[in-house]
């Protein structure tokens, strides 16, 4: 539509004396708006003048007007958006939200549009929209009657009482209800809504004062001055208070008021109260649930804060103040670089612009660890967890910042517990194997082949100090060879406490193969000597200590920390057999027994699986040469080693649980071999070596008595050899190992008898029956007219404890006439028969005359 510049005639012309004000105040009190005006349109439906117009209660006259109304369609029933609206040059669109309806007459033309103005800020009630269908109504009536239309009374009332239900529908939707005063007479209007929040019958006779008795005391007193207001200054009031119903309950209202005009008075007051409990219990609700979300945030032990896209904190909760020092409303305002230590602050600002601008960075949603800067100055560790939300459609970013100061005190003491010797305080053996790795990686990305250089301190007989002068004393002299250890390595090398009483010293670099550090490291082992021999004092008491250092440098491509590991544990056995304070460093060559070592360790599972083992039997002979009994002697066949002497595999399999799988194979087969001779006839009986390590264990007796009961033989055809040394290291043991396994009929031979430090009361009191002369003494038997006492006392201490002794070892006939001449029983050794194997044994024995068993 644009503006009519010249006047014609239109449909409302005859109502240009027509009072429009209680229409428009109707329409103005239901749905809330600001204003309403009536535009006659010309024939061609532009906006031609203005009939009325009311703006916030007053009559205003209009002179000119500008409508525009998008898409504009003149047949159109329904409510349309107006773009512009300019009354008298004062563009009305600009304050207001507006819309229009036409009004049509009953050939259906419009002849007039109504214009209604709400607040732009806010959205239109659900009350305009019927608001302005009532008032279109009303004046379509009015235009009817003036052109002259059919119009019935009964009609008219019947289509006002429609609109008049449907307002008071909308009211009873909306829990509001509308009133009138009229000042004159003083007479009070209600729509039925008004009777319903008041708990009252509709139509039930109510007054003005009536009406204000229902209120609680403070909201009476306000609305009265509220109205006294309106209808001396012509204002507004708008308040909320509590209403007390007549069935006793209380709502919570929402009550306004206008004035209405003649001429310049006000001749009514009218206005609108609505139910707001429901929105009042929510709001209250919402500030409940804040003020709890409140409280909980300030007894977080988190600090959480709130920032905008500029940094700058919005919210912050009250653990602010035990974390940064500073208290809530000290920071709110402030940019969050506040609490950031150079440079971060310097350039948080950037961070969070080039995030705005990208999308990406690597603090957002994930947690990280950064400094945080106390209001003292103080720099402390911090974990940062930072999120993004939108609230009230602006980007915020919310921060929880946790102190990590006591965290990062204990993992600094978890990883000194765990990477470093409680005692020394030097790095331990997992820090070992970390460096080592460090090392090898180096070495491996250098060019050149290098070396690896390791060195092991292993204390001799520690385990006395703790005996004999306490721990404490044990725990100082370990102090002390820290330090000295410490203070002789140069720069490069580094010193680790290692299981126990040992330690090792690496070079953290790897080391060239030159003469120059093979020097280096010749002159490092003998100041570590020298300075581990230094007497140690503690308590006025002088400790003269010792050590074995065994040391290797092994070619990085080739080395690894199990590798080096397992070959200082090696070299330091070889040291330790050379006595107390030794020194020895592998050199290359010695590695070839390392390996070979190590492939012995290994293969005794596979050799038990695939039968590399297998048995010789050397007999036992009497004075008379009559053969009584035999001595189990295992060989072992590596595929790859070839021949393998027991006297270098027996010790590797002691050092672990394979000698008692060994053990445990050597008894079944003898067990078989004896009860093979029972089949053919032949009594005898076969000595079999017990290691130390499987005589103390809980399951020997029954894993023996098992084994003689699978294979049917008697115990007796067993003799246990156990040696002087195994006797002697567990003695308890051993002891209440015999004595049970003596009862069941077990004998027993100390084998290698002279060489250990037995006490003869033990002896005495044990179920030995047999003592057996090393062949170390009898090798000492060189001619016939020689005297050897330690043979001699072997055979007198038999003698004197009634049991049998052998004499291993022979090989020529003047140690066994020396023997016999002492009174020896029995004889073993090549000049009777080398060990045979099972078939040439058999046959040996089946053609040796067999001595008695009475001496068993």
């Amino acid at each position: 539509m644009e503006d009519q510049s010249f006047n014609r005639p239109n449909a409302l012309a005859k109502l240009s004396g027509f009072n429009f004000r209680t229409i428009a105040g109707q329409a103005t009190q239901i749905s809330g708006c600001c204003g309403i005006a009536v535009i006659g349109l010309d024939t061609a439906y532009r906006a031609d003048n203005v009939m009325f117009y009311q703006l916030n209660g007053k009559a205003i006259p209009v002179e000119s007007v500008e409508l525009e109304i998008p898409d504009y369609d003149y047949l159109s029933l329904a409510t349309m958006e107006v773009s512009k609206l300019v009354f008298d040059g004062n563009a009305l669109h600009n304050n207001f939200h507006c819309i229009a309806k036409q009004l049509y007459i009953p050939d259906g033309l419009p002849v007039a549009c109504i214009v209604m103005m709400c607040e732009q800020s806010s959205k239109l009630s659900t009350l305009c929209e019927p608001a302005l269908e009532i008032a279109c109504q009303r004046i379509s009536l009015v235009i009817e009657k003036a052109q002259d239309h059919a119009c019935p009374v009964i009609s008219t009332n019947a289509l006002l009482n429609q609109k008049l239900e449907l307002l008071n529908e909308i009211g009873s939707i909306s829990k509001t209800g509308g009133w009138e005063v009229d000042l004159a007479s003083g007479a009070l209007t209600w729509t039925d809504e008004m009777f319903l929040l008041y708990g009252l019958p509709i139509g039930a006779p109510i007054d003005l004062e009536a009406s204000l008795s229902y209120f609680a005391p403070e909201t009476k007193a306000d609305i009265r001055a509220g109205v006294n207001n309106v209808i001396i200054a012509g204002g507004e009031y708008c308040l909320e208070g509590a209403l007390n119903r007549a069935d006793g309950s209380t709502i919570r209202v929402k009550a306004t008021c206008k004035p209405r005009y003649a001429g310049n008075k006000v001749t009514h007051i009218y206005g609108a109260l609505e139910d707001v409990t429901e929105q009042y219990r929510l709001l209250e609700t919402e500030y409940n649930h804040a003020a709890y979300l409140t409280a909980i945030l300030d007894n977080l032990n988190d600090a959480v804060v709130t920032i905008d896209t500029n940094g700058i904190i919005i919210t912050a909760n009250s653990t602010m103040s035990t974390i940064f020092g500073f208290e809530a409303d000290e920071i709110v305002g402030e940019n969050v670089s506040i609490l950031m230590p150079e440079p971060y602050a310097k350039y948080h600002d950037e961070f969070i612009a080039h995030y705005l601008e990208t999308g990406r960075a690597k603090i957002i949603g994930v947690g990280r660890e950064l400094p945080g800067l106390h209001k003292s100055g103080r720099v402390f560790p911090i974990e940062l967890s930072l999120s993004e939300v939108i609230q009230d459609g602006q980007r915020q970013f919310i921060g929880i910042v946790k102190d990590i100061t006591e965290r990062k005190k204990a993992m600094e003491e978890i990883y000194h517990a765990a990477y470093f010797d409680a005692l020394t305080a030097l790095p331990n053996m997992r820090s070992f194997e970390i460096d080592l790795a460090k090392v090898l990686k180096q070495a491996s990305s250098h060019f050149k082949v290098l070396d690896i250089y390791c060195c092991l301190i292993d204390m001799d007989n520690f385990t006395q100090y703790n005996l004999s002068f306490g721990k404490n004393v044990g725990d100082k002299i370990l102090l002390t060879i820290a330090e000295r250890l410490t203070n002789v390595v140069s720069q490069g090398l580094k010193v680790y406490r290692g299981i126990g009483d040992n330690f090792l010293i690496l070079s953290t670099a790897p080391i060239g193969s030159d003469q120059q550090s093979h020097d280096n490291i010749n002159m490092l082992e003998y100041a570590l000597n020298k300075a581990i021999k230094e007497p140690v004092v503690t308590a006025d008491l002088s400790h003269a200590v010792t050590a074995a250092i065994s040391s290797c440098r092994l070619e990085a491509s080739k080395a690894s920390y199990e590798k080096i590991n397992g070959i200082l544990s090696f070299a330091n056995k070889r040291a330790k057999k050379q006595g107390v304070g030794s020194l020895l460093t592998l050199d290359k060559s010695a590695f070839e027994d390392y390996n070979r070592y190590n492939t012995i360790s290994h293969s005794f599972q596979n050799a038990l699986q695939n039968d590399e083992f297998y048995l010789m039997l050397q007999p036992q002979l009497d004075a008379q040469n009559r053969v009584v009994g035999s001595e189990a002697l295992i060989r072992w066949e590596h595929p790859e080693l070839g021949f393998i002497s027991p006297a270098e595999f027996i010790p590797i399999a002691e050092e672990s649980d394979a000698i008692i799988d060994i053990s445990n194979w050597v008894l079944n087969d003898v067990c078989r071999l004896i009860k093979r001779c029972r089949e053919l006839n032949q009594s005898t009986r076969i000595a079999v070596n017990i290691s130390g390590r499987h005589i103390v264990r809980a399951d020997f007796p029954d894993t023996l008595q098992k084994l003689v009961g699978d294979w049917q033989v008697a115990p007796q055809d067993l003799m246990l050899e156990i040696t002087e040394t195994t006797l002697v290291s567990s003695i308890d043991l051993v002891r209440e190992r015999m004595e049970e396994l003596g009862q069941l009929g077990f004998s027993f031979s100390i084998d290698d008898f002279g060489t250990g430090y037995s006490s003869l009361s033990y002896l005495k009191e044990l179920p030995i029956s047999e003592l057996k002369i090393d062949r170390y003494f009898v090798d000492e038997i060189t001619y016939k007219d020689d005297d050897v006492p330690i043979v001699n006392s072997i055979i007198d201490l038999a003698q004197a404890l009634k049991v049998s002794n052998v004499a291993e070892g022979i090989e020529n006939d003047f140690q066994r006439d020396y023997l016999l001449s002492r009174g020896c029983q029995f004889f073993q050794g090549y000049y009777f028969s080398r060990p045979l194997p099972e078939k040439a044994w058999l046959d040996y024995i089946h053609g040796s005359v067999l001595a008695p068993r009475q001496h068993v």
